[in-house]
């Protein structure tokens, strides 16, 4: 028996990423670092929607590499993960490619046997299906905020527990009580940054509200950059040793693991 389980963890699975952030290639390496204990299983397909407009000009490893929705929608998947995108204050619906994106949503249910979506897709992805209003915050939710463990023996929180930290970089939120209709179930969640890690009731859809992908050193990064543009924005918090601006990584590990149980359910 335990070599059959073993040998059903080193099959190879197939995951369609649609990656929706403008410095594509930055995530690509973002996601290999937190999916390291399953890239040898995993053949990875780079998609992106073809009704989006770029707004930056794409390094030729990319236009190389990804194929539009149009290319791969007849294919199956084990596995569709959707990354954040930086459009939260903009209206769902004037997103340029909004429809195409719920198009994806729909297409999944039939064509992938579970997808995971982060940040801005797990608010998207929430009010594609059942209209899960995100809420404008008055300032950027940012930093690094500690997760309560709704339920430790649920399949994709093994081994993490209530000192799980994640990164959140993001200017809109979702209410528990707008996920109170039935169709959610809330699995971890932050009385700082609200439900965080939230699945359907079929356990198709996972969508994490935050950065778990985020390596060490991108929100210093993002606040800089900020800072620069001459943003009124608060240091990120819980992120650096108030001494001397050290960045101690308190998140990756969980990260990992978060990924490795969602692999392995797929």
């Amino acid at each position: 028996m335990g070599a059959l389980r073993m040998k059903r963890q080193n099959e190879k699975k197939s995951l369609l990423i649609l990656n929706l952030m403008p410095n594509k290639l930055e995530t690509e390496k973002q996601l290999n670092y937190v999916f390291k204990n399953n890239n040898e299983i995993l053949e990875k397909t780079y998609c992106y929607p073809g009704t989006h407009h770029f707004k930056s000009i794409q390094p030729k490893e990319v236009k190389e590499r990804y194929r539009s929705f149009e290319e791969i929608k007849g294919n199956q998947y084990d596995g569709l993960l959707i990354t954040g995108a930086p459009v939260e204050h903009i209206p769902f619906n004037d997103v340029d490619y909004w429809d195409e994106f719920c198009q994806i949503i729909e297409w999944s249910k039939n064509h992938c046997k579970k997808s995971l979506l982060l940040c801005w897709a797990a608010q998207a992805g929430m009010y594609c299906i059942a209209r899960v209003p995100k809420r404008i915050c008055t300032e950027k939710v940012f930093g690094i905020y500690k997760l309560n463990i709704q339920s430790e023996k649920h399949e994709l929180l093994r081994g993490l527990d209530d000192n799980m930290c994640m990164p959140f970089s993001r200017y809109s939120t979702n209410n528990v009580e707008d996920l109170s209709g039935g169709a959610f179930d809330v699995i971890a969640d932050s009385p700082d940054v609200g439900p965080v890690i939230i699945e359907t009731k079929d356990q198709k859809f996972t969508f994490v509200t935050g950065h778990p992908e985020y390596e060490t050193k991108t929100l210093d990064e993002e606040y800089k950059r900020d800072v620069n543009k001459g943003k009124k924005i608060k240091k990120p918090a819980n992120y650096y040793a108030s001494h001397d601006n050290k960045i101690i990584n308190t998140w990756t590990t969980y990260s990992q693991q978060l990924f490795n149980n969602w692999v392995k359910s797929l």
